[in-house]
């Protein structure tokens, strides 16, 4: 569907909030929610999670029952799976109308938290006025416990930062952060919906001292080098924690690959 006419009063609204000195506007909304795949790739079940106008989420709803996937395996052989599901809308403002788009699409595990404590503010940050982002990854056994962790890369997102400060405050952060998430607690792995049982995920901590939190992501002004996971193979370090937000967690070894060409294609 090339165009959409009248999609909500509420986009009406926004772009023309966002539309300033450039001919087009646009709007971005995420949308989260859970997809189901059955053995052949194809959608079985999803959810909706976010909020959407009804005009939105029967567009949304069309496009997620048309798509494919590669068939997840587990032991070799094709099984049903559930994903959760982060969408990224991208509505035009065009001739009058609106077009709508898929801007990204990405699927990640099932595993929920139970336990997700923030870390203890470290107090010579918090007097120092250090703000900082830490990005956490933690291995999951089946049963929930939480048997690794390691900080792969610190961030600082409203300032520059010396290379010496870069790393003495990393240490900081981090440590604090290593901590929290030793403790942390998910639900069971479920074998009835082929979740593997041993399952890596990364999780962004943020400190802030008088700053609001990030919107736009995992996308800073001054970062430190990020570093392997000690518990992966080379193979399996490649990920995009793009857009992943605080409290939200990222399975690296899930296998939900989409086949259907999604980005970019109009709803």
């Amino acid at each position: 569907m090339k165009g959409i006419w009248g999609i909500a009063l509420w986009l009406l609204a926004a772009l023309a909030q966002a539309q300033t000195q450039t001919q087009t506007a646009e709007l971005r909304m995420p949308v989260n929610g859970e997809i189901g795949i059955d053995p052949a790739g194809s959608v079985f079940d999803y959810r909706i999670d976010s909020e959407l106008t009804p005009e939105v989420k029967a567009l949304v709803e069309r496009s997620v029952r048309q798509w494919k996937f590669e068939p997840v395996l587990r032991g070799g052989v094709a099984t049903h799976a559930k994903a959760r599901m982060h969408l990224t809308l991208i509505a035009h403002q065009v001739d009058g109308g609106f077009q709508l788009k898929v801007e990204e699409a990405r699927f990640s595990g099932y595993r929920k938290t139970a336990l997700m404590n923030p870390p203890r503010y470290p107090p010579e940050a918090a007097r120092a006025g250090i703000s900082g982002d830490v990005l956490v990854a933690v291995r999951v056994d089946a049963q929930g416990e939480v048997v690794d962790a390691a900080a792969v890369q610190s961030a600082w997102p409203y300032e520059k930062i010396s290379e010496s400060a870069m790393r003495y405050w990393g240490k900081v952060l981090e440590k604090a952060s290593v901590d929290a998430a030793r403790k942390w607690r998910f639900e069971p792995s479920d074998p009835a919906q082929s979740e593997p049982a041993d399952t890596t995920l990364v999780v962004p901590i943020s400190f802030r001292v008088n700053a609001p939190l990030a919107t736009a992501g995992w996308r800073q002004e001054s970062a430190g080098p990020a570093r392997p996971i000690p518990w992966l193979e080379p193979a399996q370090q490649a990920f995009d924690a793009t857009g992943l937000k605080q409290g939200e967690a990222l399975a690296l070894d899930y296998s939900v690959k989409l086949k259907t060409p999604v980005v970019g294609t109009a709803l």
